[in-house]
């Protein structure tokens, strides 16, 4: 780490763009916050619980947002910038650690500190940024972080937890509209767009996908090591495998792999920076139901899942299918059919799903998420087969 006053906060253009070692450490919370997150959408059998899972899930993803936002902007090396990353790290921990009650007994704990993160975020970003260009934005920031931290508070000092969620939507609403924006304040023009290091953004998204894969792979050897090795069992763990190879190849063998060209060839880049955060979020929503389901089917592959572990097992096949079909017309400007179709598949499966095994549902959903996957591979033979010239 360096400490030069006289060096700019910002990456210096034409220098290291790669992730940061502090990087993939602060993402190690961040994993462990989904393990949570699965475990308890495993666990809960209301409509509310998977409501309250989601809300959570979509507040830690903010805070890994705004942080990738600001390793992307400012180097990871020059200080303060490594101890704000700590910091938050350590607020992560915290909401993590209170995530199972935190619609219960610690409520204020999550909320109060996703609050003190924001604030904390914003006033070390404006003192180090004194009279350096882009401290508009962290003002502009604060401001919007300071009235959504009012509604995580008031909602974490609620004991009704339908009450708490309803102002914590708000609140969620508030981050996410602040953020979409760029901050827009009355009477003020708007912020500049996000200027951004393609290598590293694109690098920093594979990087956490790639990651939440791995919640998949550890919830189905955890959950076949703490069974008996019975044929449905093993049956049910060679589909969550089967899955989970599937979702890596749909994202490393299309669109992921080719983010940084597209960031950096697109002539709409800005919208592309903009829509990133939420295509990648459908994807790894819907990679923490499917680990969510895989952790239910592995124990009880014979019990009909019902219709909320149908929601998520075939919820998580379609949630992820939404976000790589925005993926992919964000990056070559199409929504392939075979996501379309996919998506088709699981809505039509549902209701008969609800009534057979989960293993059978499982399978279903891994079949379903095969075919797309042949159809995206026979696109891609076409597209690479030359057309044949008459002699």
């Amino acid at each position: 780490m360096t400490d030069d006053p006289g060096r700019p906060l910002t990456r210096v253009k034409g220098g290291p763009q790669r992730a940061d070692l502090l990087e993939l450490f602060f993402d190690l919370a961040f994993i462990a916050s989904l393990t949570l997150v699965s475990q308890q959408m495993a666990a809960e059998q209301s409509w509310t619980g998977i409501g309250e899972a989601l809300l959570v899930l979509s507040t830690l993803w903010a805070v890994w947002v705004t942080t990738t936002l600001i390793t992307d902007t400012y180097s990871p090396r020059k200080r303060p910038i490594p101890y704000l990353i700590l910091g938050i790290m350590f607020g992560v921990m915290l909401m993590s650690a209170a995530l199972p009650t935190a619609f219960r007994d610690h409520g204020l704990v999550f909320g109060g500190t996703w609050a003190v993160i924001n604030l904390g975020r914003g006033l070390v970003l404006i003192r180090s940024q004194r009279g350096r260009q882009g401290q508009e934005r962290s003002v502009r920031a604060l401001a919007w972080s300071l009235s959504a931290g009012a509604l995580w508070v008031v909602g974490g000092l609620l004991d009704d937890p339908g009450w708490r969620l309803g102002v914590w939507l708000a609140a969620l609403a508030v981050d996410y509209i602040g953020f979409g924006f760029r901050f827009p304040v009355p009477g003020r023009p708007a912020l500049p767009r996000y200027e951004v290091s393609p290598e590293h953004l694109a690098e920093r998204y594979q990087q956490i996908y790639t990651l939440t894969l791995g919640e998949l792979v550890l919830v189905s050897v955890l959950g076949l090591s703490h069974q008996p090795f019975t044929p449905d069992r093993i049956a049910a763990f060679g589909t969550a495998f089967l899955t989970g190879v599937v979702l890596w190849w749909s994202y490393a063998g299309g669109a992921g792999a080719t983010l940084r060209t597209a960031i950096e060839a697109s002539p709409h880049r800005a919208r592309l920076v903009q829509t990133n955060p939420y295509a990648h979020w459908l994807m790894v929503a819907g990679v923490v139901g499917t680990a969510a389901g895989v952790e239910r089917i592995i124990a009880e592959p014979g019990e009909r899942p019902g219709s909320v572990m149908t929601a998520l097992i075939l919820g998580g096949t379609g949630l992820f299918l939404c976000g790589r079909a925005v993926l992919e017309h964000e990056v070559y400007g199409r929504v392939p059919l075979s996501h379309v179709l996919g998506v088709a598949a699981t809505i039509a499966l549902a209701p008969l799903a609800a009534h057979l095994p989960g293993l059978t549902v499982g399978v279903a959903a891994a079949l379903v998420l095969v075919g797309v996957a042949l159809g995206e591979l026979l696109r891609m033979r076409r597209r690479s087969t030359p057309a044949s010239v008459a002699p």
